[in-house]
């Protein structure tokens, strides 16, 4: 049993020991003993140690599959992407491409587009163009990672610090490009975040596994993925058209709320995108997020919470494949889809279900 893998897990999460042996009913010095290999957990408690890490049981045991790829990763902030939280990213982009592979599929890496300077005309065209790519029109987009995932993209859903959007990494020859996404986040902040990082794949792969970045409010290269995010979800002529007698004045709330609802943006999307097209200005701009943050709090948004996709990912779709055709065990299928081997037993009957 490879019991340190809990203390690379766990920091990668930003936890602490004490906050894990909590949510698992032990104490912090257990933890600690668990890590250093002095002691191993029984089989109970390593079925709530996956669960509250996001985990399979079965990655505690010795498993014997190529290394992890070597990827280039990037990150807003460089700090948050601690060394072991590069492993067990890898790790799973490593999974995927594998399954890929089986499945007789291509990764794919967007088109490169460098760009090191902001420029909001570039970045407008290059997001119609990739709407374009993603087969809609002026409407809205709908589920955004199912999209992305229809074109080969790999997209994965982690849990990671609450204060970490996600990353995106890349290579030219294996697996192609991923992007790592917060799991716990709102769907519409998932969105955003899955567009920010390919606009990051676009226009400055270059500067992957770059260790040093200005500052997040004066660097360029944020400014350009958070235009190009909030100009894929609200094309420029529909948001001009939703907000056709609001130029220049506060845009009420509920008016916010329901461009939220039909297009599956926050709030603070809207505003921005509003602000990027000069129908109100930034300073307006700002007013607004201040007060709505002051009211209501940072992660507020209104009406009720977003319906997360009921669709299968495509890694699902395709580890099923494998395991029906039985190209894949489904102890396999566990590790890679991070989901218990009892848990796919019950998955199974209904994949192979043919009525009397």
């Amino acid at each position: 049993m490879n019991v340190k893998l809990i203390g690379e897990i766990r920091r990668a999460m930003g936890l602490s020991q004490e906050k894990l042996g909590r949510r698992v009913g032990v104490t912090r010095q257990t933890v600690a003993a668990w890590e250093k290999g002095e002691r191993e957990p029984s089989v109970a408690k390593l079925a709530l140690l996956a669960r509250e890490l996001g985990v399979p049981m079965e990655l505690f045991f010795e498993q014997h599959h190529a290394e992890a790829p070597a990827l280039l990763f990037r990150a807003d902030d460089p700090k948050a992407l601690s060394p072991e939280l590069r492993a067990l990213l890898s790790k799973k982009a490593g999974h995927y491409r594998e399954i890929e592979e089986l499945a007789g599929e291509t990764p794919v890496i967007p088109e490169y587009r460098p760009r090191a300077d902001y420029n909001p005309d570039f970045i407008e065209q290059v997001a119609r163009e990739v709407r374009d790519w993603l087969g809609v029109e002026d409407g809205p987009l709908g589920d955004v990672l199912f999209l992305l995932e229809q074109r080969g993209l790999k997209t994965i859903l982690q849990s990671l610090p609450a204060e970490v959007s996600g990353f995106s990494a890349y290579d030219e020859a294996g697996v192609g490009a991923v992007i790592f996404i917060n799991a716990s986040h709102a769907i519409e902040r998932q969105r955003f975040t899955a567009l920010h990082e390919l606009a990051h794949l676009i226009f400055h792969r270059q500067e992957y596994n770059e260790p040093k970045r200005p500052s997040r409010k004066r660097d360029p290269r944020e400014k350009t993925a958070n235009h190009f995010a909030a100009a894929i979800l609200l094309p420029a002529e529909t948001l001009k058209e939703e907000l056709k007698g609001f130029e220049k004045q506060w845009l009420p709330l509920p008016l916010l709320a329901d461009l939220r609802f039909r297009y599956g943006v926050s709030v603070r999307t809207v505003l921005l995108r509003a602000a990027q097209l000069k129908l109100i200005s930034q300073k307006q701009m700002g007013q607004q997020l201040g007060w709505i943050n002051k009211r209501f709090g940072q992660l507020w948004e209104p009406g009720e919470a977003l319906p997360a996709s009921q669709t299968l990912g495509r890694l699902e779709r395709l580890v099923w494949k494998l395991v029906i055709n039985e190209q894949i065990t489904l102890s396999r299928a566990a590790e890679v889809l991070d989901k218990s081997v009892p848990e796919l037993h019950k998955q199974l009957r209904e994949w192979r279900e043919v009525p009397a």
